[in-house]
């Protein structure tokens, strides 16, 4: 079996939380009903013995429901083995044998299950409900032991109790990894681009106030950047915007392997990128720069058997923190606009307005 983690390729993100309750649940329900059949051909139950062989199957077939995205399925599957399988261990070794216990995890488990109606699930509840204190009555009497002996009835309680409590222990780590993972999907959504990957405006905007605050601490000058994709209108309309995007995610990923680890890299809207180079001078930004301009114009972009060439200008400010950041923003882009107007595919600063590209 995979890790409960792996997401299969036939999981879709909002199931996640199904995909990971089922696959934990899983394992300990292959694992404690294969137990069983040995147990109860022991004891000498071969009825019990075979029925458990059915439902190992049946936890097996659920397991391969979830990987192939058939949830609703995995956990009809699962709670009709746990329900029938409790009722007929329970009804044929007595109450004190411990397998009503599984009834009470099964409610917990229902209720994963956010496919169903909240009417539904309700009528599940109630029907456990009604069958435990069927089972209460009608099977908390001494006969069961006189058969068995107290000493394996009180195993059997004991062995059903640990398994219950390892049942919803998993259910409690499967429901926190999923939520874990919920968590960080809506965090990415919040601060990541979704075609690129990179920062987005509202998380770049966090990033230079951070800095800002550094720069009040230490006294180093940074340097904003906004870069623009030169001509871009033009690609996407002689190729597409489908080829627009991979220039997008290829020159996102050029610039992320170009740049040093301190640097900052978002997507500032369209095919303007925003660079936050930390403790760094006009000189330095300039180099830097010079590298990301040469190392795109010198990159051989496909699409679709089509070869592309294509450059960047860049627009550079350097910046202390007693300047607002919508200034700091607004004269990068002025360096940016000139840029354009020299004719493109160069790095200018406030500092050094003079072209350093071709």
């Amino acid at each position: 079996m995979k890790a409960a983690t792996v997401f299969s390729e036939y999981v879709k993100s909002e199931n996640y939380r199904l995909f990971v309750v089922i696959n934990f649940i899983s394992y300990i329900g292959f694992l404690a009903h294969l137990a069983f059949i040995p147990l109860f051909f022991w004891i000498g139950y071969d009825s019990l013995a075979y029925f458990n062989v059915f439902s190992v199957l049946a936890w097996l077939m659920a397991y391969i429901l979830n990987q192939y995205g058939r949830h609703t399925y995995a956990i009809a599957l699962i709670s009709t083995e746990v329900f029938v399988h409790a009722i007929l261990a329970t009804y044929i070794l007595g109450w004190d044998s411990g397998f009503h216990y599984y009834l009470i995890p099964f409610v917990v488990f229902v209720f994963i299950n956010h496919k169903q109606s909240v009417a539904v699930l309700s009528a599940q509840v109630i029907a456990v409900f009604v069958v435990y204190m069927w089972l209460l009555v009608n099977t908390n009497h001494d006969v069961y032991e006189q058969v068995l002996g107290s000493e394996v009835i009180d195993a059997l309680q004991v062995m059903n109790i640990a398994v219950n409590f390892l049942a919803i222990g998993l259910l409690g780590y499967a429901l926190r990894t999923s939520s874990m993972r919920a968590e960080w999907e809506m965090e990415q959504l919040a601060t990541k681009d979704s075609l690129t990957g990179l920062y987005n405006r509202r998380k770049m905007y966090e990033m230079i106030e951070l800095e800002k605050a550094r720069m009040q601490r230490n006294g180093k000058a940074s340097v904003l950047v906004i870069a623009d994709i030169d001509w871009f209108k033009a690609i996407n309309d002689e190729y597409g915007h489908d080829c627009g995007d991979v220039v997008l995610k290829e020159i996102s990923s050029l610039m992320l392997a170009t740049l040093r680890q301190q640097d900052i890299l978002s997507r500032w809207g369209g095919e303007e990128f925003m660079l936050l180079l930390p403790e760094t001078n006009n000189d330095g930004a300039m180099k830097v720069l010079e590298v990301l301009r040469a190392t795109v114009a010198a990159h051989d972009f496909e699409y679709c058997g089509n070869h592309l060439s294509v450059t960047m200008t860049f627009g550079m400010q350097v910046f202390d923190n007693a300047q607002p950041v919508e200034d700091i923003i607004k004269q990068a882009d002025t360096c940016l606009y000139k840029g354009k107007e020299k004719g493109r595919n160069c790095v200018i600063s406030t500092f050094e307005p003079n072209l350093k590209g071709s």
